[in-house]
């Protein structure tokens, strides 16, 4: 009977202990939340344009060699990176595969308005579907809306331009007229379309601590 005790009393104590033990890894554990903050990378930058010809309107597409963005910032929501920033784009960098029609987009279009090397802009707000964008170009001051998408770290914005809301509508005659033979499909109208879609996108940089 003696011996039992021991046994029983021994047992006691090692379940007592592993409880304890058990207790004070559990109570030890914490929750770390990682904080992550992203930032601009410039050289991740893309920008594609795309203009329509002919009445049925097929899409040429481009984009431009040289494009400026500044007073970015770090920041947790990877949407405030670019609130407030401001970019300009060089003009006579456009390159849409063509070494032909570069240089009349050049001569035809881009220095038939004003201020003929830069367009140049601002981001005026973005949430988690759109963004306001404020576009100068020919004198003219619009704000555009367009679209945001993220996917991991890639954020990307699609808009369309008007060139009748910046008065550019006889830039756009020019540069048809000058094109006509590429401009005119087989129903036999020349066609150049005043609208330009425009997707920019960039991936930001991800630190997380």
């Amino acid at each position: 009977m003696k011996t039992l005790g021991l046994i029983i009393l021994s047992a006691t104590f090692l379940i007592s202990c592993g409880g304890e033990n058990k207790q004070e890894s559990t109570e030890s554990v914490e929750t770390v939340k990682e904080t992550c903050t992203y930032s601009y990378a410039a050289d991740s930058t893309t920008l594609k344009w795309t203009a329509y010809k002919f009445t049925k309107r097929a899409g040429v597409s481009g984009t431009f060699n040289h494009i400026a963005v500044n007073n970015t910032k770090a920041d947790k929501n990877p949407f405030d990176v670019l609130v407030g920033a401001d970019f300009s784009i060089h003009t006579p960098s456009v390159n849409s595969g063509n070494a032909e029609r570069d240089p009349k987009l050049v001569e035809f279009f881009f220095n038939k308005l004003s201020d003929t090397e830069m367009i140049k802009g601002k981001i005026v707000s973005v949430n988690g579907e759109d963004a306001v964008v404020t576009i100068i170009m020919n004198g003219k001051s619009v704000d555009v809306v367009g679209k945001v998408t993220i996917e991991g770290n890639k954020v990307s914005l699609s808009t369309s331009v008007n060139m009748a809301d910046f008065e550019g509508l006889d830039a756009i005659a020019l540069l048809n007229e000058v094109c006509s033979a590429k401009h005119t499909d087989e129903d036999g109208e020349s066609k150049l379309w005043p609208d330009v879609d425009i997707v920019v996108s960039t991936v930001l940089k991800k630190e997380c601590k």
